[in-house]
């Protein structure tokens, strides 16, 4: 068969649940972060406040409900890839969450070390003063000309925040979170995430 076709393909998936993000906020706030309590890579994270990496541990309520309802994402998720009906045990390699104020912003990086990785949008903040998710394609080029310009095209891809809002995407893909100048503090979830067949009984 003659023609243009894509040979790779990078999923993502998104959902929404708001019923959370209220109790989540007022948990996350009485927590009364300060800095980078996981000192993981602060050179490149700038005006936010960073928790430690174990935020899915609290068996509080409301973080049992998250985590069950992320789980469930990311099994529906796989399921949907693989074209499976598979139950699958997620497990939270790490989990934290982020407080970013005016002027923040956390530059590109990779997480290592999972299948999977999210952001939940607890709070956008002021939602048209930046603070993008941008994921940059994995896919460089060295070399550009009239024949590859379609790679301008498909270098970044850039999803909005929005309270309520799951994103998924796989570890390999480059992210950062750009700059965010709104006055109103904007609070996200994020974790890494193993994906394991469960063993049948």
């Amino acid at each position: 068969m003659e023609g243009v076709l894509t040979a790779f393909e990078i999923p993502m998936a998104r959902y929404e649940n708001e019923d959370l993000i209220g109790e989540l906020k007022k948990y996350i706030l009485s927590k009364n972060l300060e800095g980078i309590e996981s000192n993981v890579a602060p050179l490149v994270k700038r005006n936010l406040l960073e928790s430690k990496f174990n935020f899915f541990q609290d068996d509080t309520d409301i973080i049992k409900r998250t985590r069950l309802w992320i789980t469930n994402c990311i099994t529906k998720t796989v399921n949907t890839l693989q074209k499976e009906n598979t139950l699958y045990d997620v497990i939270f390699k790490e989990s934290w969450y982020h407080i970013t104020k005016t002027n923040g912003v956390h530059e590109p990086h990779i997480h290592p070390g999972c299948s999977w990785c999210g952001v939940y949008y607890v709070d956008s903040g002021d939602e048209k003063m930046g603070g993008d998710t941008a994921f940059n394609n994995p896919v460089q080029s060295t070399y550009i000309d009239g024949g590859n310009l379609y790679l301008h095209n498909m270098g970044q891809y850039r999803v909005k925040a929005k309270s309520g809002k799951l994103i998924l995407f796989p570890s390999f893909l480059p992210h950062y979170q750009s700059l965010y100048q709104g006055t109103k503090d904007r609070i996200v979830i994020a974790f890494n995430a193993s994906v394991f067949k469960r063993e049948e009984v």
